[in-house]
């Protein structure tokens, strides 16, 4: 389980969920961050930059939301809890279709809507383009061979088709 809070201000507000004690928003996403051990969790304003792992942003506005309204603070524990379902879920069938993650990042806004963004590399497509590119690339050869030697044919049917005849003072050239 690893936390970052992307905000410096965040670290110092201070808000009272709805158990009416005093917690700070960092410790709160900390709370969060129980319910998601599988990805890195986060506050801040949007999906995260890094360009590998797994992340699930928090919006600010969105944990003082939770802390105010029990309601909301209940869904919002349930998205997270699914949040790691779906990761273990889609993890599993990556490693089955042999796929490689190499980053997936989820955000959750300040109105409670999730998305997600990601990216795979599908290996068993590369080593398989491997072999299409070697196998396209000897037909390519076979193909311009043939080629070759269709215009060497033709050139010397030209050659045998093109005769000079000298009629008197007269050149006739058949072509």
């Amino acid at each position: 389980m690893a936390m970052e809070i992307t905000n410096n201000y965040i670290n110092t507000a201070v808000y009272s969920n709805s158990l009416n004690k005093s917690q700070s928003l960092a410790d709160y996403a900390s709370e969060l961050a129980k319910l998601a051990p599988s990805v890195q969790v986060k506050v801040g304003g949007g999906f995260s930059s890094a360009r590998s792992g797994k992340t699930l942003t928090l919006n600010p506005g969105l944990l003082n939301k939770m802390q105010h309204d029990p309601q909301m603070e209940k869904d919002m524990k349930e998205m997270i809890k699914g949040v790691e379902f779906i990761t273990k879920f889609v993890d599993g069938l990556y490693k089955s279709s042999g796929k490689t993650l190499v980053y997936r990042h989820s955000y959750i806004d300040a109105d409670g809507k999730y998305r997600c963004i990601s990216q795979v590399k599908d290996g068993r497509s590369y080593n398989m383009s491997v072999k299409l590119r070697q196998e396209r690339q000897k037909n390519s050869q076979k193909l311009i061979a043939r080629s070759r030697q269709r215009a060497r044919k033709s050139r010397k049917s030209l050659q045998k088709n093109r005769t000079v005849k000298t009629v008197g003072r007269r050149v006739d050239i058949k072509l």
